[in-house]
């Protein structure tokens, strides 16, 4: 997860970098929007919404190319730097719909869908949503 030689653990930083600086904001803002806003009834700032998917595609088409370079964001390995992007991705994946905005990006959706279906993520998901009781 953490890269076995300096290049990749610098690779690992920077992707790590670039959700905190670039990825969050419009993530959460959108997640707070789209998910919440509505079951608190807050009303949804539409120009915040419309920013925020700005924001968001423009960070997804610069994923999309290096995911045309490298079958992960740090390299050829699952690094730290994907498992970080996973919970709001999902979030906004499963939970809203801005699903056809990651996955019509064939890169992005690959990449998406493969760390996604890893065995350690489908544990933490079935964590959060436990079986009845």
């Amino acid at each position: 997860l953490y890269g076995t030689n300096l290049l990749e653990k610098a690779s690992i930083e920077q992707w790590l970098e670039a959700e905190s600086q670039s990825f969050n904001q419009p993530t959460l803002t959108l997640m707070f929007q789209l998910a919440y806003a509505p079951r608190v009834n807050i009303p949804q700032d539409e120009g915040l919404i419309k920013q925020s998917l700005e924001k968001l595609v423009k960070v997804l088409d610069v994923y999309e190319k290096r995911l045309g370079d490298s079958r992960y964001l740090a390299g050829d390995e699952f690094s730290l730097a994907d498992l970080s992007h996973l919970p709001n991705s999902m979030y906004l994946v499963t939970r809203t719909e801005l699903k056809e905005l990651f996955m019509s990006k064939d890169n992005v959706g690959r990449w998406l869908e493969e760390i996604s279906g890893r065995d350690s993520w489908k544990k933490v998901v079935e964590m959060q949503n436990p079986p009845p009781s």
